[in-house]
């Protein structure tokens, strides 16, 4: 299959004046519900599985606190961690109008121009937001979006990592989220888009170009300070001269231009002779090297459960790899459990996490569109945007001068004027039947976003903008729902919330 623009986009169009009317139905049958009671969690402080919920998805949905409680924590992350076993048969209805990342390879690359390449990426980022939405796999896409900074190509870089990146996510990404991590590492020295970004598709004998070789060691795996030398480098960049792509956008070994005598990596020899078997060599002696656990589990750490990440989580996390050869599940099963998880201080959500706990608090219904990877673009974090090669930052510090925006994201959302998104505040204050009632509606709304009861300083503010000195509001008022939204609003965007 070789299709030039015209006939690409052709093909879309045409594809997509066919089926809008099957994409109308499947949105039916598809969207969200609510249970038919809504309880949401109150009291004085974090209630556990909210937190648990918070840090280990991309937020709870109305109802899903409850519906953890009841089937017990352990037995929950059991099934996130076996993700093949949880149904997402609502998802994968929708994903299915997305043609462009089920294309093989040589079928990406045949895309030149920059609207192609343009369109590819912006599928790739459409389902990206969807699936946080929607999966029911939540643990797995959020190891995906984790293992999507750590392994991190900026997709814009050229038109061919722009289309190839659809690749990387589904060949190399997903399928290792959630198995050992020198499988992972494998597969992303393989993969195409990883080796053009880094240039090691024009690393060879000759001239050899040491950006892989140092990223592998600095981001992938040892980590700055994990013991390498710049001799490490220019030995590891031997070893993977001739680890190319080829015209069909596949991984290519070519030995005329490998580098083929003996080299020393980490006081390791390996053999001169062993062509493409060097590069496997320096991954295995990568993924099983001490300072690998201690730089990835502290990442970890850091990511679920605190900025300056616990020592003695991350010192349990190493004993668990170093057990178990590496085993992903096994690591995060030690993070969820260990004792000071539940004791964690907040960390504030980035703003791709943001969005997405702000439209499954609501329960809303994403069509993915892309005016809303757009909106993400303005916040600072469309996926695979990130120009360096070490991903999104995963600290506070990088992101409190985004808040000014989440108040924006949270009018829009309370107010359902988030483009491609439809959000019923009104439907879901019918499910818990608070019959005009203000007060009740705020104390209900508090619980469901925050998790807990207001405390005394937000009820006095929020009730003072609310009522403003009245003691009652009318709904039947536009003035007065729109004061309601408001008051949503700000409790999108109180640190209460932003913070997970």
């Amino acid at each position: 299959m070789k299709l030039s623009r015209r006939g690409f986009l052709g093909v879309l169009v045409g594809t997509a004046a066919l089926t809008s009317s099957c994409s109308e139905v499947i949105d039916e049958m598809t969207e969200p519900e609510l249970p038919a009671v809504l309880n949401p969690p109150g009291g004085d402080e974090r209630h556990p599985i909210a937190h648990l919920l918070n840090r280990a998805t991309f937020g709870p949905r109305p109802g899903q606190i409850a519906q953890v409680e009841e089937m017990g924590r352990e037995r929950w992350l059991d099934r996130q961690l076996d993700y093949k076993s949880v149904g997402d048969d609502k998802l994968n209805w929708r994903l299915r109008r997305f043609d462009t990342m089920k294309f093989k390879p040589q079928d990406l690359v045949s895309f030149k121009s920059d609207e192609d390449s343009g369109y590819v990426a912006g599928e790739l980022a459409r389902v990206t937001l969807l699936k946080a939405v929607m999966s029911e796999r939540q643990l797995y896409e959020k190891m995906v979006h984790f293992w999507s900074d750590h392994f991190s190509i900026f997709q814009f870089k050229d038109k061919t990592i722009a289309v190839l990146k659809v690749v990387d996510d589904r060949d190399v990404i997903r399928p290792n989220a959630l198995r050992k991590f020198k499988d992972l590492l494998r597969a992303s020295a393989h993969s195409p888009a990883m080796l053009r970004y880094l240039d090691n598709t024009v690393n060879e004998k000759s001239h050899p170009n040491e950006n892989y070789a140092r990223e592998i060691m600095e981001l992938h795996t040892l980590g700055v300070d994990g013991g390498y030398t710049e001799d490490d480098v220019q030995e590891v960049a031997r070893c993977f001269t001739g680890w190319t792509m080829s015209g069909k956008g596949e991984f290519e070994y070519r030995g005329d231009i490998h580098d083929d005598a003996e080299k020393r990596v980490l006081s390791e020899i390996i053999a001169a002779g062993g062509g493409k078997n060097d590069g496997d060599i320096v991954i295995d002696i990568l993924a099983r090297h001490p300072s690998t656990a201690r730089f990835v589990c502290t990442k970890l750490v850091r990511h679920f459960v605190a900025d300056d990440p616990p020592q003695t989580v991350i010192d349990a996390c190493v004993q668990t790899w170093q057990s178990t050869d590496g085993d992903i599940r096994d690591v995060l099963r030690t993070i969820f459990t260990h004792p000071e998880f539940d004791t964690a201080p907040y960390k504030i959500k980035r703003p791709f996490e943001y969005l997405a706990s702000v439209l499954r608090a609501l329960n809303a219904d994403y069509d993915s569109s892309m005016d809303l990877v757009n909106r993400l673009d303005t916040l600072g974090q469309r996926p695979f945007t990130w120009i360096p090669p070490d991903g999104f930052p995963d600290y506070a510090e990088a992101w409190s001068s985004s808040i000014l925006k989440y108040w924006n994201v949270g009018i829009d959302a309370a107010r359902d004027r988030l483009p491609g998104v439809e959000i019923n505040i009104w439907d879901i204050a019918e499910h818990v039947d608070v019959e005009g009632n203000a007060d009740k509606m705020l104390t209900f709304f508090g619980r469901l976003l925050l998790k807990r009861d207001l405390n005394p300083v937000e009820a006095q503010q929020l009730n003072h903008y609310l009522f403003g000195g009245r003691s009652r509001l009318d709904f039947g008022k536009d003035e007065d729902r729109d004061r309601m939204i408001h008051a949503i609003a700000l409790l999108l965007s109180s640190p209460a919330f932003v913070y997970r």
